[in-house]
């Protein structure tokens, strides 16, 4: 009876005049709940049956409740991956199109500048996005990557020009040095985070006033990527500089940054590390990311 889903659910007492306890342990196995011995007592039977089918109706409810919540739970998730992929999509486009316009040479300065805070807008929302769904993806190990040519040097000179305006109060020296300008193999919008988290770190946080931010991009296989800026990071973060718990010692902006870079790096297959130099007063952030082999094919 027990075996068939229509009647799992009913409660079974065995009415026996067995009292051995392997006639017990085979009851229970059978799927009894409780055994009532002979003879029968109507007066004792009549509440213990009306109490355990009083149990019964109460773990129903509450079974029911659970699966309303868990239906809930997994509608509002699937509802917030549609969002999240929604506003994703847009955002890369609006980008795109931005960067677009602020090549056009009919535009002036002025017209510039507010495409630039627009731009730098919608790369901090999407950098938001990604923190609240690839991140999770990643972490949860369900993210794919769809690998594509990825043009590394125009992202980080994009991300730059809008961190010099972003932080012109401090009167940073940022430059970018690249050499021939490569294309690594990843997923663009990853690249952005991650390259925007720690280029906001070095200039907002970790470079003193009127000191130098260098980025230098490095035509190897694979990519290389370094972020280098006047001062030096507490010895005491430096052991798992990326992982998430030691991320908790930092500033509040920086706190998600390392470790989402970590996190967006590998996704993509790349590596990320931290060089420390205390005679030169120096801290570097190297990132390596796969290079799109198809420049050496011509």
């Amino acid at each position: 009876m027990q075996d068939h889903h229509a009647s799992e659910h009913i409660p079974i007492i065995f009415i026996t005049a067995m009292s051995n306890n392997d006639a017990r342990l085979k009851g229970f196995e059978l799927g009894a709940i409780d055994f009532v011995a002979k003879p029968i007592n109507p007066e004792v039977l009549k509440p213990r049956v009306r109490n355990f089918m009083h149990y019964v109706e109460l773990n129903k409810q509450l079974q029911a409740e659970y699966d309303a919540m868990q239906e809930l739970a997994e509608l509002r998730e699937d509802l917030k991956n549609i969002i999240r992929y929604d506003m994703k999509q847009p955002l890369a486009e609006l980008i795109g199109l931005i960067q677009d316009l602020v090549d056009e040479a009919s535009l002036n300065a002025k017209q510039i500048n507010k495409l630039r805070t627009v731009e730098e807008n919608s790369l901090q929302t999407l950098n938001m996005v990604n923190l609240s769904s690839e991140l999770y993806k990643i972490e949860t190990g369900i993210f794919q990557l769809d690998a594509q040519p990825v043009n590394i040097d125009s992202i980080l000179r994009r991300i730059v020009e809008i961190f010099r305006n972003t932080y012109a109060a401090k009167q940073l020296n940022l430059a970018i040095s690249a050499e021939e300008p490569p294309k690594n193999l990843g997923d663009a919008m990853l690249c952005y985070s991650l390259l925007n988290n720690l280029l906001k770190n070095a200039c907002g946080e970790a470079a003193p006033e009127k000191s130098s931010v260098l980025v230098a991009v490095v035509n190897e296989d694979p990519i290389q990527i370094m972020i280098r800026n006047k001062g030096v990071v507490q010895q005491s973060m430096r052991d798992g500089f990326f992982d998430k718990f030691v991320a908790q010692q930092k500033p509040t902006d920086a706190r998600l940054g390392f470790y989402s870079a970590k996190l967006f790096t590998e996704a993509q297959n790349g590596k990320i590390a931290l060089k420390v130099s205390e005679e030169k007063n120096l801290t570097t952030i190297s990132v390596s990311l796969p290079r799109f082999k198809a420049e050496f094919e011509h």
